[in-house]
Parts: structure tokens; sequence; C-alpha cells
């Protein structure tokens, strides 16, 4: 419950502080997310993100609250950069040569920080204070990402990138709140939606894991939201990626090693323990014929499509059900929403080793390192990968 604000006072720094978080957090984390977390710091929680920030930057509370929310917010919001909505693709370092691999990992173990503090410490800002006005995000959005963090911990190098990039947005418009002439105009519409594009903070984060031997790449996204194809996220955190490589080691970091995804799906589709398949791409194989099911993907938000009447019934008449896309979903107990992941493949793969790859997962609703891991975890124990 929040506690009852007092009006009258001057806003403190750490009370303007928090409402930059606040900002900063709603371009990336969705109301229904959002709303429990704020309510358990205590400052008052409105109808959303709008309305909540506006109500922070005008209410008062004691310090005492204001900086107990900071400390939690800016904890949240720094995880979320590493773990939340990301598009993630895994490169085997096992695939290259023996001396290059050891020059990685002795490089991401000893020297990486040391190396690149000095880097960071040129940069602007730091993670929970990045830029959220297009003013501010306007530096950003030109080429290469900026790194902004470095961190040696449990084993894994991690390079915290940081860049603007466009998302186009559909937004439902009041009609009550225009004027007279517009509302006339407007007045056969039952609903209006606008369309615009708005520069977004984007946190990309690449890992290299010393133990298991994988780099991963951990890109920001919108879901739901379209974004800018023009732009690879990808393509500039690898180049960046290498390029700081190529001056410390004398050589690029990823290259060869990008793996396919597609082996992980079926194990997992079979895997009835594992979650609740959510989404679901398949081929189903008859004796004498092959359904077609290839331009469609099977959705559903609360049933196991695995357990659906139709697919079970379906199931039941054809020799072989062949996934090429899978969407899990797994229950977190409150005030946590749901992890899921989305491996999304096309039939190709079935076919085509080479066009059919499969190189992202995306992985939703993570708020620390314990949710990543274990959906991250779920698709690369399902892979078979070669040993040291």
């Amino acid at each position: 419950m929040s506690v009852v604000p007092v009006q009258g006072k001057g806003a403190s720094d750490t009370q303007k502080q928090v409402v930059a978080l606040l900002k900063l957090l709603a371009t990336r984390l969705q109301w229904s997310v959002a709303r429990p977390i704020l309510a358990s710091t205590g400052i008052h929680v409105s109808r959303g993100w709008s309305e909540t920030i506006a109500a922070a930057s005008g209410d008062v509370y004691s310090d005492a609250i204001w900086t107990a929310a900071y400390k939690r917010l800016s904890n949240i919001l720094r995880l979320h950069t590493y773990v939340g909505n990301k598009r993630v693709s895994f490169f085997d370092l096992r695939e290259q040569n023996d001396d290059s691999r050891a020059r990685i990992l002795m490089w991401a173990k000893k020297a990486a920080v040391e190396n690149l503090s000095p880097v960071v410490d040129k940069r602007h800002f730091n993670i929970v204070e990045a830029p959220t006005t297009k003013e501010g995000l306007e530096p950003y959005k030109a080429p290469p990402p900026k790194l902004i963090a470095v961190d040696y911990i449990g084993e894994k190098l991690y390079l915290q990138f940081f860049s603007t990039r466009s998302y186009t947005f559909r937004e439902p418009l009041d009609i009550s709140l225009m004027t007279a002439s517009q509302r006339k105009a407007f007045s056969e519409y039952e609903e209006l939606i606008g369309v615009r594009t708005r520069s977004i903070p984007c946190f990309d984060t690449a890992v290299v894991d010393t133990a298991t031997e994988l780099v991963e790449i951990r890109v920001d996204f919108q879901p739901g939201v379209t974004e800018d194809k023009d732009v690879s996220p990808f393509s500039q955190v690898i180049g960046e990626l290498n390029r700081i490589g190529t001056k410390y080691i004398n050589q690029g970091v990823v290259g060869a090693g990008l793996i396919n995804l597609h082996s992980a799906i079926n194990p997992m589709y079979q895997d009835e323990k594992c979650g609740r398949v959510t989404a679901l791409g398949f081929v189903a194989t008859g004796k004498n014929s092959s359904s077609n099911n290839r331009g469609q993907l099977h959705r559903s938000k609360t049933k196991d499509l695995r357990k659906d009447e139709f697919h079970v019934g379906g199931k039941i008449h054809v020799e072989k059900i062949d996934p090429y896309a899978i969407g899990i979903t797994w229950q977190q107990n409150d005030p946590k929403g749901d992890l899921s992941m989305e491996i999304k493949g096309s039939a190709r793969s079935l076919y085509n080793r080479k066009l059919g790859q499969v190189v992202d997962v995306e992985i939703l609703g993570c708020l620390d390192l314990d949710d990543y891991e274990f959906v991250r975890d779920q698709v690369l124990s399902r892979l078979k990968r070669p040993r040291k």
C-alpha cells in the first residue's frame, strides 16, 4: 500500500532521481509488470505510467521513502538492462581453433575489465542515469553502440552497450479531449488510433561465459512494437565486440560458432514438464500425405497447446509432428509476472539446415539473473555441443 504523500514541499534531489528512474523504466517494463513493483516501494501508483510519473513529480514523501524507492528501482532497472526483453544468440567458442579460444578466454578472465575500464570511465552517464528525452538520446543514434559498463562476475565477462533506436507505436486517441471541430470530424468513428515514431534507449549485452565457453549476444527489443528494419543492433554489437577484441588481443571475439537453436525445439515440445506451450508452428506428416501448417503459428495465452483438444485429436491421425517454432511460458508466483521464451523458426529449418537456421530466442519477463538463467538454460540444456 502506498504511503499518503504530504503536499507543499519542494522536490528533493532524490525525488528527482526517482522520477528519472520511472521515466527510464517506462521505456522497458509493461505497466502490468511494473505496477506491483512500484506499489511495493511505497510511492503512489496511479492508472498507468504517465499518471504515476506525474504524481511522483508532485508528491512529497519523507527522504527515507524516496531513498528506499531509489535503491530498489535502480537495482531493478540495472538488472533489467541485462536480462529484460532480449533476443539472444549464442556463439560456441569451441568452434574456434584452440589458440584463438584460449586467447579469448584468458583475456576475458584476466585483462578485459582492466583494459576497458578507462573507456567506461569516459562515459557520459552510468546505466541508471541513461537519457530518455529526444534531445538526450539524439547523440546515440549513430553507430557504433557505446560501451557504458564492464564487469567480470561469476566467471562471466559482461559488456554493456548503449544506443538509441526508433520504434513505431500505435496508440488510442481520446476523441473527447479534442476540439469541437475535431470531435465533429471524427464523430462517426468508434476508435481512433495514432501512429508515431519514438526514440528509445536500448541496452545490448555481450557476455563471454568462460565456464561454458559461450558468447551470448543479448539484443534489446520492444515486444509487439514495430522496429526500424534498417538498423541491425545484432550486427552492430558484433562489430563493436570484434573491434574491441582486435584492439586488445589482435583477433575478433566471435565469428564461427553461431549456434542453430532448431535442435532445441522438439525436445522442449516433447517434454511436458517444460512449461506451457503457448505458441507452436509445425508440420504434421501422414502416411500418404502431409498437412500444411507452415503459414500459421498457433497461439494460446492460457492453454498448453500440447494438451489442446484440437491439437491432440489431430495428432492421433498423423504419423509425425515436426515443430519448427515454439513459445513456452512458465508461471511465476506473485508479484512476479510469467517468464516466457519464443524460438521463431520457419518450416525451412526442417529441410534446409543452412537456409533454415534459427539463431535467436526471445526471452521475456525476466527481472533478475535467476529468472534469465532459468529460461536460457531451458534452451541450452537441450542443445548438443562438442566436448572440450
